[in-house]
């Protein structure tokens, strides 16, 4: 009889180690291990479409077709498709309780004797499993190192010359800085709303960067253009005293 307990232990330990197994193929291996219950582990049990894809829950017909060919090909059952649609298929269930090695019993269980038992083993290409691991475990080291590197000199001087934003003074700090120009608040207000009608754009064109050479700038444009308009009122105020207003102009 079979150890139902130890075959299934034995089963899902193949199908951990097993990576082309998907959970449609042990869905499906579990629906054909119900009916191979519920006929006392008989040598062969037959199976219907229709109640394998309704017990493993499988709405495709042809996910469930490809599945159980596969699980024939990987040697954890031997499918034998009927030749007439009036006769069912049926399926030999492979033994994995006979020893804690997960063999396959081949056989029909007439005995308690497993000498006569044939022992077959799902392939499984473990060298390229192996292989993957480390080609996977590479990678996440990689990974670690460099999110656990300090940044290079490259990326510091990367952000070393990005720009800093320009933010336009407010009129509290126009005044202030003026007045440490020694200038007026009057040419303080005249320079903050001069920028802010244009956006502040030097010469209506170009984005300031620095409104506080602007703000010397414009100091020392406004003291020019003072002395200048003192000069020309100088002169006109200069009138000739021997000038003789009978003469016609």
């Amino acid at each position: 009889m079979v150890n139902y307990i130890l075959h299934m232990e034995n089963t899902l330990l193949i199908f951990k180690d097993d990576q082309r197994i998907t959970p449609w193929h042990i869905s499906l291996y579990m629906a054909l291990f119900q009916i191979w219950n519920s006929v006392r582990f008989k040598d062969e049990i037959n199976i219907r479409r229709d109640e394998l894809m309704s017990l493993s829950k499988i709405g495709s017909a042809n996910t469930y077709t490809r599945c159980l060919k596969q699980l024939n090909d990987w040697n954890y059952i031997n499918y034998i498709p009927s030749k007439s649609r009036f006769v069912s298929s049926k399926v030999h269930m492979y033994r994995f309780d006979t020893t804690p090695d997960t063999t396959c019993d081949n056989t029909p269980d007439n005995s308690s004797d497993n000498t006569s038992v044939h022992l077959v083993r799902p392939f499984l290409n473990n060298t390229k499993h192996k292989e993957n691991n480390s080609k996977q475990y590479k990678t996440s080291k990689d990974e670690l190192h460099s999110s656990s590197s300090p940044p290079s000199q490259s990326s510091k001087n990367k952000s070393t010359k990005k720009k800093k934003r320009f933010i336009p003074p407010k009129l509290e700090e126009t005044k202030a800085f003026f007045q440490e120009q020694k200038s007026t608040t009057q040419n303080a207000e005249m320079f903050q709303n001069h920028f802010e009608s244009n956006g502040w754009l030097v010469g209506g064109k170009t984005k300031m960067k620095d409104w506080k050479a602007a703000a010397r700038n414009w100091i020392l444009r406004s003291k020019n253009f003072a002395g200048q308009n003192a000069n020309s009122k100088t002169d006109r105020l200069n009138v000739n005293q021997n000038k003789d207003y009978g003469e016609p102009l």
